[in-house]
């Protein structure tokens, strides 16, 4: 499969590009390739290069208390991370800080950095690198993650070294000083802490998006925002014509049309939008639908901003936000057909 490409002209008719277009995907709770790391941590992909393109890989990591991966630096991914549950005590770059649910943490590239959960319980957190291609390092380490978990085990600095040259990963020894930066590439750059709550919003139609990284931060390699939809809300039915599209839901059920194909996206479901795929997500519910979002590359932001409001306030217009996403979205790339769409919220 050819590697998904940005056309040269953003609102050229997608349907041309259809033969090199992938499907896309749920992914429910407990599904996905699942791998023990280091004995007893569990990591469960639930997307691989080969589902993204190679655009980038997802996964859900649960590892126990005292565990975490030790201090290292990537020369050609991006990490971000979105603590789901637990506490973790993280360093990169100029932060040291005890971080709980809620907390998105990027890592860029040639920043060492490392986290270690230091809660009573195992912990839940997304991880996700762009490009994809990283996730091979754990898969070949890994033990299978249909087998009984082992007892904790390590590893020497030196020995995961030997095996990391393919994945452009090198862990080194922890040490005080986070701030050292031991490859070129992570000069004038820094690592990036939003806390629960923090991020810039925006409002239309029902749903508030608030944009924890922006592709000014990541050198554009990706957008992440929480999405939270109102009941009766939601984005209309949408394609891309550059941007690959990660949603997790976190909590309620999310109504997901892609493609052909509608799904029920539970809470801890993952669904996959490859670009150029018709999507639409709704909250047919009656609590907030919530979600967290990866959209790869960086920018669609700057959409956020062109065609949404800074918040709900008074003077509530769904028809008008609906018309400014369609007017505004050929800027971006953005083809939205609030034809097929099921209306205004309700």
């Amino acid at each position: 499969m050819a590697k998904a490409r940005t056309p040269g002209n953003l609102n050229r008719p997608i349907e041309r590009d259809a033969p090199l277009l992938r499907r896309g995907k749920l992914v429910e709770p407990g599904e996905g390739v699942s791998i023990w790391w280091m004995g007893d941590d569990r990591i469960t992909f639930a997307a691989v290069s080969e589902d993204t393109g190679s655009e980038y890989a997802f996964w859900l990591d649960y590892p126990p208390p005292g565990t975490g991966p030790p201090r290292h630096v990537h020369s050609r991914e991006e990490e971000g991370f979105f603590l789901l549950h637990g506490k973790l005590d993280l360093k990169a770059g100029g932060i040291h800080a005890t971080v709980s649910d809620g907390t998105f943490f990027a890592a860029p590239r040639g920043i060492a950095h490392e986290w270690r959960n230091v809660g009573e319980d195992n912990a839940e957190l997304i991880t996700f690198t762009t490009p994809g291609g990283n996730e091979g390092f754990f898969l070949e380490l890994g033990a299978p993650g249909d087998e009984p978990p082992r007892e904790h085990g390590t590893m020497p600095v030196a020995e995961i070294n030997a095996r990391t040259p393919r994945y452009g990963v090198t862990y080194l020894e922890s040490g005080p000083d986070g701030r050292e930066r031991p490859l070129p590439i992570g000069e004038g750059r820094g690592p990036t802490l939003v806390l629960p709550g923090e991020g810039d919003r925006r409002y239309a139609a029902g749903a508030t998006y608030t944009i924890k990284a922006a592709g000014l931060a990541t050198a554009n390699a990706y957008t992440v925002a929480e999405i939270a939809l109102e009941p009766g809300g939601g984005m209309p039915a949408h394609r891309h014509a550059r941007y690959e599209e990660a949603f997790y839901v976190l909590e309620g059920t999310a109504a997901v049309l892609v493609g052909a194909e509608e799904y029920e996206a539970s809470a801890g479901s993952a669904v996959l939008v490859p670009w150029g795929v018709r999507h639409r997500v709704r909250n047919r519910g009656d609590g907030i639908v919530r979600l967290f979002n990866l959209t790869v590359p960086g920018g669609i932001e700057e959409y956020y901003r062109a065609a949404c409001r800074p918040s709900p306030g008074p003077g509530s217009d769904p028809e008008g936000d609906l018309n400014r996403l369609r007017e505004t979205g050929s800027r971006f790339g953005i083809d939205v057909d609030i034809g097929i769409d099921e209306g205004a919220p309700d």
